[in-house]
């Protein structure tokens, strides 16, 4: 399908003809590969009984759950091709809850853990510490007003309990 494409649009600026009239072949390539040109996407969510746009009437919350759970799915989907099978499954997610109330979050973690996902979140109130999730390693980055560095403490979450671990890379004995 994809060569199908490229010869498409190859023909498509050979019949343009003249001084660069289709562009170069990096230009064809990028307009061939667009799938913007030849597939959607669209998200519904199941609700009394109707498949329903996710973008209809929804709390922030929903909506931003029916674009979390897909993504999970690509991502893992993608992951699972044999090329890809001792990979690391790394998602990078920014406020990806944000909106969502902490029992959906924990069953958002549950469903990384599920997918057997790896992931790296920035938040400013998430710490992943749920017991769906059997471990997590967390750096808090906390900065103060006037003073130009960032400090890291560095905590683990066990499935049950989070808990403040030593600095491994400390340069200076304490005081």
């Amino acid at each position: 399908m994809l060569q199908q494409r490229i010869s498409a649009e190859r023909e498509r600026a050979d019949s343009i003809g003249g001084r660069d009239g289709g562009g170069t072949l990096l230009d064809q390539l990028a307009r061939a590969l667009d799938y913007r040109h030849w597939h959607r996407f669209r998200v519904e969510r199941w609700q009394e009984g109707h498949w329903r746009k996710l973008s209809g009437p929804a709390s922030s919350g929903e909506r931003a759950l029916g674009l979390t759970v897909p993504l999970f799915a690509a991502v893992a989907s993608f992951y699972s091709q044999g090329s890809y099978a001792l990979a690391p499954r790394l998602m990078l997610l920014d406020e990806a809850f944000a909106g969502i109330d902490d029992t959906t979050r924990a069953h958002c973690m549950g469903l990384i853990r599920e997918f057997d996902l790896d992931f790296v979140i920035t938040s400013e109130r998430e710490w992943a510490c749920y017991a769906e999730l059997p471990g997590v390693a967390i750096c808090q980055l906390q900065r103060r007003e006037g003073i130009d560095a960032v400090f890291v403490s560095r905590w683990t979450w066990d499935g049950r309990e989070k808990t403040l671990e030593a600095d491994p890379d400390r340069r200076f004995a304490p005081a």
